[in-house]
């Protein structure tokens, strides 16, 4: 089966994880799996890729050539969007052709797409293709905003062969609204031969995860630094790029003591950078899955997470292997960061549950799961 992966780019982030996920654990089936990138260019994807995966680029933004952009290619476009009621796609008409145009050149028999505003995009550009386009989304959608083609989204998806969302709860939003909805968790791969950092007699707190607004960092940043004082053997390690990051290193610089919070940049190696944490926190007010937090979980490391949806309350089983705090202010995130700094019998009993993640939330399960979603189109 030939499947065509649609995704903007290759950079570090949870989408990106589980395009490669997909995408090598499609190819070792026996599958023929492209990835098609949108404006990836030459820069080198951030995770491993295996080599029986085909990489294609689209390299927008740039100039359409004719055999891209011609009125057998651009018709059926523009009579989906009109017969959808969805004018305000035609500014990307031209992305929309090319989309088409790569991938109908791959020849798939089912098309992948990854992130709202892709998804939208691929589902636009197919029409009248008969192509079987399955969406993912990979946030909580209920509680974001999907400013200008909240509409669309709702149309376009009612359209696709199918809907995969990474919560029951999520996937019943999408299945209300008129779209055939399904439930698949993230498939992540399970640490092996983990080697703990060595820190010395230091003690760490570690958050890996896209700076920016959503994530909050800078919660956990004044929440650290609030209590720093009184745990002089801690510090803080903040994962990511985004544009908060020079925010937080101002932050840090203002508000904690000397070298206690350090902004670490992106790392393609998670458990690398788990292994022998002592606490692992998320400060997100949205998660779909929470693959940093199933990572930690995974490594033996106990989860303090802001209540952020419903897959993040199913993977921290509060009080059992982490804490969930429900109290949306940076001083509920101290509380509950000084419970845990504070108690080193529960630390070890919430790690010794963690790893159960694992099992709870398999690679082997996703993987069946979208073999299932798959087989009504396994033509070749």
């Amino acid at each position: 089966m030939r499947i065509t992966i649609v995704i903007a780019g290759l950079g570090g982030g949870g989408a990106e994880r589980i395009t490669v996920n997909l995408a090598n654990a499609w190819a070792r089936c026996g599958y023929q799996p492209s990835i098609l990138t949108i404006s990836q260019h030459s820069r080198p994807p951030s995770y491993t890729i295996d080599d029986a995966v085909t990489l294609r680029d689209i390299g927008w933004r740039r100039v359409a050539t004719d055999d891209e952009l011609n009125a057998f290619v651009v018709d059926p476009i523009l009579q989906g969007l009109q017969s959808n009621g969805c004018n305000e796609l035609i500014t990307d008409l031209t992305l929309l052709a090319l989309l088409r145009n790569a991938i109908v050149a791959t020849a798939p028999d089912v098309v992948v797409s990854l992130i709202d505003q892709t998804n939208v995009r691929v589902l636009a550009a197919m029409a009248d293709t008969n192509l079987p386009v399955i969406v993912c989304e990979v946030t909580d959608a209920r509680r974001v905003l999907f400013r200008g083609l909240q509409r669309a989204r709702d149309v376009f998806y009612r359209q696709a062969a199918a809907v995969v969302a990474p919560d029951p709860v999520i996937a019943k939003w999408f299945a209300g609204r008129g779209a055939r909805a399904v439930a698949i968790h993230n498939p992540l791969l399970a640490p092996v031969d983990l080697v703990a950092v060595n820190n010395g007699s230091r003690r760490r707190v570690v958050t890996l995860s896209r700076l920016s607004i959503e994530k909050r960092a800078d919660w956990l940043l004044r929440a650290f630094a609030s209590i720093a004082d009184r745990f002089p053997d801690w510090d803080l390690e903040i994962y990511g790029i985004g544009p908060q990051r020079n925010t937080l290193e101002h932050l840090a610089e203002d508000l904690a003591p000397p070298r206690r919070i350090r902004i670490c940049g992106f790392s393609k190696d998670p458990y690398r950078v788990l292994a022998g944490a002592d606490v692992f926190v998320s400060a997100s007010w949205v998660e779909g899955f929470g693959n940093a937090i199933w990572e930690a979980m995974a490594c033996g490391v106990p989860v303090i997470a802001m209540e952020a949806g419903p897959a993040v309350r199913r993977i921290v089983r509060h009080g059992i292997d982490g804490v969930i705090v429900t109290q949306n202010s940076v001083a509920g995130l101290a509380v509950a960061l000084e419970r845990l700094l504070n108690d080193e019998v529960e630390r070890k009993s919430f790690a010794a549950r963690a790893p159960e993640v694992v099992n709870r939330f398999s690679m082997q399960a996703a993987l069946k799961q979208w073999d299932e979603l798959l087989a009504p189109f396994h033509i070749r």
